[in-house]
């Protein structure tokens, strides 16, 4: 009333209004954080196995009442049991008052015992999601700490060494999720159990059907694809030189697997790349290749397969992506790399690997 120079009455709509307001962008914010959690999650899907996500946060409140966040919580946290998500959430809010408080007066509210829940609940709530998603997904959370440092090293200490249970349902109350369960190992103090608490119905988590694709459209998914593929292991490397007749030339060496190519009755693999050096500012280069790997070149010279490929571009920094298709199995993979080309001296980002053992056709 005094700010504004208005009466109760209409202190009270403002107040009111700037209420509404405040909760209506929470909420946004809620939602907005956990949808895009829940994206980040479903995009490390074609990662295997156990994946480690650090959430660090200053908290956010889930409201039960006023949104659907519950709901969203609960559909994170199956979302990173179908993917095999651990999440360790890092609580970023400061423990302490802010440097303008005196403690030698008690004109702070906080200081009140009138208001001495309302601090509690005030940096309690916040965190209560970050203690959820850790405990509801197997990992912890560190929150009230001074230093990141120690959180995420006791996170990555854990996740370096560890015991793998798995357990399948046998009733349809186990399978319906009615059932908990309880691991306790017994005479063994020194070791630490962490578990899922939500199950999750394997019939919603079967891969679809593949979708058939042609050989050239294979190779483009794999080289746009966001994690590297597997599939068919390969290493990309680069550097660059400076030439009088070309200017800046980056080189493009390689590596795949000879093991894990199919020769078939002749004798003989062919496999089918495709790469590009693109830039911040969108300039590129790309190439095609073919390479007619013989068996005995596996068999004599070491399993690995080696090669490169030229490209004339200017200064910059840029992004390297190979992608490989075996034509007979049509098993794909994907590397990546980052080089920055300068005028100076020739350079190299890392070494390239040794010479070529076979010449690309």
């Amino acid at each position: 009333m005094k700010e504004f120079q208005t009466d109760a009455l209409n202190a009270f709509t403002i107040v009111t209004n700037r209420v509404r307001q405040i909760n209506a962008q929470s909420r946004m914010s809620e939602l907005d954080t956990l949808s895009r959690l829940e994206s980040l999650m479903r995009s490390t899907t074609p990662l295997q196995g156990r994946k480690l996500l650090f959430f660090i946060s200053d908290g956010f409140v889930v409201d039960a009442k006023r949104s659907n966040g519950s709901d969203v919580m609960r559909r994170v946290i199956n979302e990173a049991a179908r993917v095999g998500v651990v999440i360790y959430s890092l609580g970023t809010r400061p423990n302490v008052f802010g440097s303008g408080i005196d403690v030698s007066k008690n004109d702070y509210p906080d200081f009140s015992p009138r208001t001495s829940s309302r601090s509690l609940a005030e940096s309690k709530m916040p965190q209560e999601p970050l203690e959820t998603l850790a405990e509801e997904t197997g990992g912890r959370s560190y929150l009230n700490a001074s230093s990141l440092d120690d959180g995420v090293g006791e996170a990555l200490t854990e996740s370096s060494a560890y015991y793998l249970l798995a357990w399948r349902p046998d009733g349809e109350n186990q399978r319906s999720g009615k059932s908990r369960i309880k691991v306790v190992v017994k005479g063994r103090p020194d070791l630490r159990v962490r578990m899922r608490q939500r199950f999750f119905d394997f019939r919603n988590t079967e891969a679809a059907a593949p979708t058939k694709h042609a050989p050239d459209d294979e190779l483009k998914i794999a080289l746009g694809s966001l994690y590297p593929r597997r599939e068919l292991p390969i290493v990309v490397r680069a550097s660059f030189a400076n030439t009088a007749d070309k200017g800046t030339v980056l080189n493009a060496s390689m590596q795949i697997d000879g093991a894990m190519l199919s020769f078939g009755e002749r004798e003989q693999a062919i496999v089918d790349v495709l790469g590009i050096a693109v830039d911040d500012r969108g300039r590129f280069a790309s190439f095609k290749q073919k390479l007619d790997i013989p068996s005995e070149v596996v068999a004599k010279d070491g399993r690995f397969i080696n090669w490169s490929q030229p490209l004339s571009l200017p200064p910059g920094l840029y992004q390297v992506r190979v992608a490989v298709r075996d034509r007979r199995t049509g098993r794909t993979g994907s590397a990546m790399t980052w080089i920055e080309i300068n005028g100076g001296p020739t350079g190299t980002n890392p070494p390239p690997p040794s010479p070529p053992q076979s010449t690309p056709q």
